[in-house]
């Protein structure tokens, strides 16, 4: 005969209670434990919303820090591109003399023509005998004055446009960087740099450059002119005791990256130097004469363009710096 089910209250009825022997000690301590384990985790949550607390407040503080810095880092290369300008200003006003002596000069005859010819129409308007003012029209030169008058005029403008393009480019020069990238020339950047340079010194140094095939990279003309201004300017000042100075300066470029190099035949760097060039403040120039922050700027510059600036000895002799930046790539 078959066994009828049992059901299912019955069966749990029926099935023994692990936990009926535990006495009601045991239960404490096991809700003590549980209770203790709780209040633990607790004050772990606790301590963690410290921690996460705190380290948001060190974030804080590392960003406005890095605000700092990098506003620091602009007003020192503001700062040495003051220092730069003040070495610009001879040699830009000997450029700036020259179109002003002649806007002066054009101005002078132009006041002279103007009086001459308000004397000439004075007659013609007063109705004086013809004779009288075709002696005036002789004797006052009216009809030089009138072929001259076109190229005077010509002339004086140009020299006015020449002096407002050099105040221009000052004024850019001089004006606070921004932090705004893009593509550019490589070629354009050193010819500026060597344009501005060569105004601020007093040297027959020879400069080899010839410009290649152009280049371009991503990053800031005015930042990266900033450092070929900085090299070529230290190339300059290494070679006034040079017998027959010389500069040379290349541009090439491979497959993923853009090289400039500039070297002299200047008396070198020291060995105990060369390690130190790129330091904050170290300089070798008489006091007075540099601020030892020049190449340090540029070494940061060229790091932030994702590039390397080097420096070493050339087996022929003089400093020679090489600046390597990756190449305009999408």
């Amino acid at each position: 005969m078959s066994t009828l089910p049992q059901p299912d209250f019955l069966q749990n009825a029926l099935t023994p209670n692990p936990f009926e022997d535990v006495d009601e000690s045991t239960w404490l301590d096991v809700i003590h434990k549980m209770d203790e384990v709780y209040s633990k985790l607790i004050a772990d949550e606790i301590e963690l919303e410290k921690k996460n607390t705190e380290l948001e407040q060190a974030y804080r503080e590392l960003q406005n820090t890095h605000e700092v810095l990098k506003r620091t880092q602009q007003q020192l290369l503001h700062s040495e591109k003051m220092a730069s300008l003040g070495q610009l200003v001879a040699g830009v006003a000997h450029e700036l003399n020259n179109p002003i002596s002649f806007v002066l000069g054009n101005a002078h005859a132009l006041n002279r023509y103007c009086g001459r010819l308000q004397t000439y129409l004075a007659a013609v308007h007063a109705h004086a005998p013809d004779e009288h003012v075709q002696a005036l029209r002789q004797s006052l030169r009216i009809d030089h004055l009138l072929t001259d008058l076109p190229s005077l005029i010509d002339g004086t403008l140009e020299g006015a446009q020449r002096t407002s393009d050099i105040v221009h480019g000052l004024k850019r020069f001089s004006a606070v960087d921004t932090e705004e990238m893009a593509f550019l020339s490589l070629v354009d950047v050193i010819d500026r740099a060597l344009h501005w340079v060569q105004k601020g010194v007093v040297s027959s140094c020879q400069v080899h450059w010839q410009a290649a095939a152009d280049v371009q990279v991503w990053g800031n003309a005015a930042h990266l002119q900033q450092v070929l201004m900085n090299l070529l300017q230290n190339a300059f000042d290494a070679t006034r005791t040079a017998v027959a100075g010389q500069i040379w300066l290349s541009l090439t470029a491979d497959d993923k990256h853009a090289q400039i190099v500039v070297r002299d035949n200047g008396h070198g760097i020291l060995a105990e130097h060369v390690v130190r060039v790129f330091d904050p403040f170290f300089t070798t120039k008489p006091v007075g004469q540099g601020t030892g922050l020049g190449l340090s700027i540029s070494y940061g510059i060229v790091e932030q363009h994702k590039g390397q600036l080097t420096v070493r000895n050339h087996p022929e002799g003089g400093a020679e710096f090489c600046l390597r930046l990756p190449l305009r790539q999408a």
